[in-house]
């Protein structure tokens, strides 16, 4: 039996999925991605996903409470970082600009992970990623804590961007619209009072 621990960066994966042209799969319960990748005598002890609101942008923002809402009902523990705004020089309309910058989501990501695989608290760890700056991670883990497993989960069509990263990982995966569509909140998500928490955003709901 196999203690299984996953960190979702959320970006990465939105991103992924929204290649994909399929905003339905944007509802997708990351409790079930992960539980997807455990054998029967597993158990999964945490779910971290690591975000950021877009506040300057209320309609992005208040689907993204509404998903962060559906996922803390399900157990996720959400951990979340900030934006920061820069001016800088736009050379397609050769003008200043404002652009928005998220800040320490991947610092965030990568210390929670290192602190759980020195308290021993997974056998497994998975990583849903493609980010090519978790490689030292993946590294430190696997020399400091040489025990424990940790498999990359890529976002969909995204592992071709991985592959540095998928080669310092114990194993690696891709993930595919398939199985995310197997993988996804009922429209209303209730709590375990009874009570809806989350409705699924119409952007979201399939055509």
């Amino acid at each position: 039996m196999s203690r299984v621990a996953s960190y979702i960066d959320g970006f990465n994966l939105y991103h992924g999925i929204d290649a994909l042209g399929r905003p339905d799969l944007k509802w997708l319960n990351l409790r079930k991605v992960c539980e997807s990748y455990m054998q029967k005598q597993d158990t999964l002890v945490s779910v971290m996903y690591f975000t950021a609101l877009m506040k300057w942008n209320p309609e992005k923002a208040k689907r993204h409470a509404a998903y962060i809402s559906a996922l803390e009902a399900t157990g996720v523990e959400v951990v979340l970082s900030k934006f920061q705004k820069n001016n800088k020089h736009c050379n397609a309309f050769n003008r200043w600009c404002d652009f928005y910058e998220e800040k320490q989501t991947d610092v965030a990501f990568a210390v929670n992970v290192m602190s759980d695989a020195h308290a021993g608290i997974a056998d497994r760890i998975l990583l849903l990623t493609a980010d090519s700056d978790q490689i030292p991670l993946v590294q430190q883990v696997r020399e400091k804590c040489p025990t424990i497993s940790v498999e990359i989960v890529a976002p969909p069509g995204r592992i071709k961007h991985a592959r540095e990263l998928c080669k310092v990982a114990s194993r690696y995966d891709e993930l595919s619209a398939g199985r995310l569509g197997t993988c996804l909140f009922p429209r209303n998500v209730i709590n375990d009072s009874g009570h809806v928490v989350a409705r699924c955003p119409a952007d979201y709901v399939p055509a």
